[in-house]
C-alpha cells in the first residue's frame, strides 16, 4: 500500500543473530564465501560464454558479410553478364536487320533492272516487230503501185501496137505476100541445083569406081572419129571428176577441188586447237594418242582406225572429229548422215561415189560422218523398219568398212549409240564417249567464252562491251556451281545471251545484275534459242 513493512527486516537481523550466536557462524561465512566465489566463477565462466558466443557471433557475421559481398559481386557480374549479352543480342538484332535491309534494297535493285531489262526486251521486239510490219506495209505498197504501172504501160503498149497494127494491116499483107513469093521462088531453084548436082554426082561416081572407095572409106573414117572422139571424152571426164571433182555428200573437206569450197575453214596449229577445246584429261589425252596413231599409221602403211564418238548434243563431238581430222596432218571429209534421205535412190550410189572419192587420196583420208544414226541404225531385220533407200545404203557403208583400210579412217558421231546396226559396232576399232562437262571443265569453258565474246576488241581495238568488275572469277565459279548439267554449247550460249542483253538493252555495260537476271532465264529455259 506504499507503507513500509519492517517485519522483514526484524526476521533478517533475528537470523543475522541466531547465526552470530551459533557456533557454526564462521563455518556459514566461509561457506557463504564459498558460494560467494562460485557466484562470481559461474559469472565469469557466464561472461567468457558469452564473449566467446559474441566472438562466434561476430565471426558468423564476418562470414555472412563475406558470402553477401561474394553474392553481391557475383550478382554484379551476373548483372554486367546479362546486360552484355543483351547488349550483343541488341547489336546482332542490329546487325541482321541491316543485312536484311541490304538485302532488300539489292533485291530492289535486282528486280529494278531485271524489270529494266523485261521493258528493253518488250520495247524492242515492239520496235522490231513494228519495223517489219512498216517494211512489209512499204513492199506491199510498192508491190501495188508496181503493179499498177505495169498494167498501166501494158494496156497503153497494147493499145498503141493494135492501133499501129490496124493502120499497118495492108502494109504487112502486101509485104508478106512479097515475102512468101521471093521464099517460094528461091526455095524451087534451090531444089532444082540440089538435084541436078546429085545426078551430076551420082554419074560421076558411078563412071569412076576409085572415087566411090575413097568416099565410102572417108565417110567411115568420119564416123569413127567422132565416136571414139566422144567415148574418150566421157572416160577423161570421168576420171577427172572422180580425181578432182568433191561429192555432194561432203560438206567440208582439205582436199584440193576444182568446185568452190564456202564452208572451208582456215587452217589451224596444232597449238591453237587445243588451245580452243576443252575437254576432260583422259579424253584429251586419247585424243593425243588417237592423232598419233594416225600420223604412224600412214607413215609405215598399216590399216587406219574406224573411230565411233557419241554422247549429249552439245558436247564437243564435231569439234574432237575436226581436231583430230586436222591434226593428224591427213586429208579429210566431213558428212552428215541426214544428208542421205532426201536424196532417196540415188543416196546409195553417191555414197559408193564418196567411198571411191575417199579411196582415191594419196595421202590418206579422215571421213567424218556426223548424225550417223540417221542411216546405220538397226532394222534390217525387220519389214517395214527401214526403207529399201536406207537398207541399201548400210549396206554400201558396209561393204566398203568389212576390210581393213589404208586409205581411208572413218569417224562416226551419235548421241545414241545403242541404235546403231550390230554390224556397224563390230567395225569400229575404238569408241570415245563425251559426257556433260564437269566443274573444272565448265569454269574454263566459261572463262574461254567470256573472254572471246565479252572481251573481245572492236575495230578501234577497244572492247565493245564493258564488264562490272563485280563480274570477276568467283561470279563465274558461282555460275559453273550453279550450271550443272549444262552442256558446253548451252554454256556458250549462256555467254552469248550476255552479249545479246546489253546490246539489247542500248547500254554497252554488263552489270551484275543484269547478268544475274540472264542466267536465272536461262536456268529456267536451259534449251532456249
Amino acid at each position: 500500500d506504499g507503507k513500509f513493512d519492517p517485519e522483514q527486516l526484524e526476521k533478517g537481523a533475528a537470523a543475522l543473530k541466531e547465526i552470530d550466536a551459533s557456533k557454526n557462524a564462521k563455518l556459514a561465512f566461509e561457506l557463504a564465501s564459498l558460494q560467494e566465489k562460485t557466484h562470481q566463477m559461474q559469472f565469469l565462466r557466464d561472461m567468457e560464454k558469452q564473449k566467446t558466443a559474441r566472438s562466434q557471433m561476430e565471426e558468423q557475421m564476418s562470414s555472412v558479410q563475406a558470402e553477401e559481398a561474394r553474392k553481391t559481386i557475383s550478382h554484379q557480374a551476373e548483372q554486367e553478364r546479362v546486360t552484355a549479352q543483351h547488349k550483343a543480342e541488341v547489336e546482332n538484332s542490329l546487325q541482321g536487320r541491316k543485312l536484311e535491309l541490304q538485302k532488300e534494297v539489292t533485291d530492289y535493285q535486282l528486280k529494278r533492272e531485271q524489270e529494266q531489262f523485261m521493258q528493253h526486251e518488250a520495247i524492242r521486239l515492239r520496235n522490231e516487230k513494228q519495223l517489219e510490219e512498216m517494211v512489209r506495209e512499204t513492199i506491199r505498197a510498192r508491190g501495188m503501185q508496181n503493179i499498177e504501172t505495169e498494167k498501166a504501160t501494158a494496156q497503153a503498149e497494147a493499145e498503141a501496137r493494135a492501133k499501129q497494127e490496124r493502120e499497118n494491116i495492108d502494109v504487112r499483107l502486101r509485104a508478106f505476100r512479097a515475102e512468101q513469093a521471093e521464099r517460094r521462088k528461091t526455095a524451087l531453084e534451090s531444089i532444082e541445083t540440089f538435084f541436078s548436082s546429085m545426078s551430076a554426082g551420082a554419074e560421076a561416081l558411078y563412071d569412076d569406081r576409085a572415087k566411090t572407095a575413097t568416099l565410102i572409106g572417108g565417110l567411115t573414117l568420119l564416123a569413127g572419129g567422132v565416136y571414139g572422139a566422144r567415148a574418150t571424152t566421157r572416160v577423161a571426164a570421168r576420171v577427172l571428176e572422180r580425181q578432182l571433182s568433191r561429192p555432194p555428200l561432203v560438206r567440208e573437206t582439205s582436199r584440193w577441188s576444182w568446185r568452190p569450197q564456202l564452208s572451208l575453214l582456215p587452217k589451224r596449229t596444232a597449238s591453237s586447237l587445243f588451245e580452243s577445246i576443252v575437254l576432260e584429261e583422259n579424253l584429251a589425252e586419247r585424243l593425243q594418242w588417237s592423232t598419233n596413231a594416225l600420223l604412224n599409221a600412214q607413215q609405215n602403211g598399216t590399216p587406219f582406225r574406224h573411230l565411233l564418238l557419241h554422247g549429249p548434243p552439245g558436247t564437243g563431238k564435231t569439234l574432237f572429229a575436226r581436231t583430230l581430222a586436222r591434226q593428224s596432218g591427213l586429208d579429210y571429209a566431213v558428212m552428215s548422215g541426214g544428208d542421205l534421205g532426201p536424196l532417196g535412190r540415188e543416196g546409195p550410189h553417191e555414197l559408193h561415189k564418196l567411198f571411191g572419192w575417199a579411196q582415191s587420196s594419196r595421202r590418206g583420208l579422215v571421213l567424218f560422218i556426223d548424225e550417223a544414226d540417221a542411216f546405220l541404225r538397226r532394222g534390217r531385220a525387220g519389214t517395214g523398219a527401214m526403207s529399201e533407200d536406207a537398207r541399201n545404203a548400210l549396206s554400201v557403208f558396209l561393204h566398203h568398212t568389212g576390210t581393213e583400210n589404208t586409205h581411208v579412217a572413218v569417224i562416226l558421231a551419235t548421241n545414241v549409240p545403242s541404235v546403231l546396226d550390230r554390224a556397224v559396232l563390230d567395225r569400229i576399232d575404238e569408241a570415245f564417249e563425251f559426257p556433260r562437262p564437269a566443274y573444272e571443265q565448265r569454269l574454263q569453258m566459261l572463262k574461254l567464252f567470256v573472254d572471246q565474246y565479252l572481251y573481245r576488241k572492236g575495230q578501234k581495238n577497244r572492247a565493245i562491251i564493258e564488264v562490272d568488275p563485280a563480274l570477276d572469277d568467283k561470279f563465274l565459279e558461282d555460275v559453273a556451281q550453279r550450271t550443272d548439267g549444262m552442256s558446253g554449247r548451252q554454256l556458250a550460249k549462256l555467254v552469248l545471251a550476255f552479249q545479246s542483253a546489253v546490246f539489247g538493252s542500248g547500254t554497252t555495260r554488263l552489270t551484275q545484275g543484269l547478268a544475274q537476271t540472264v542466267l536465272q532465264w536461262r536456268l529456267s529455259h536451259p534449251n532456249a534459242e
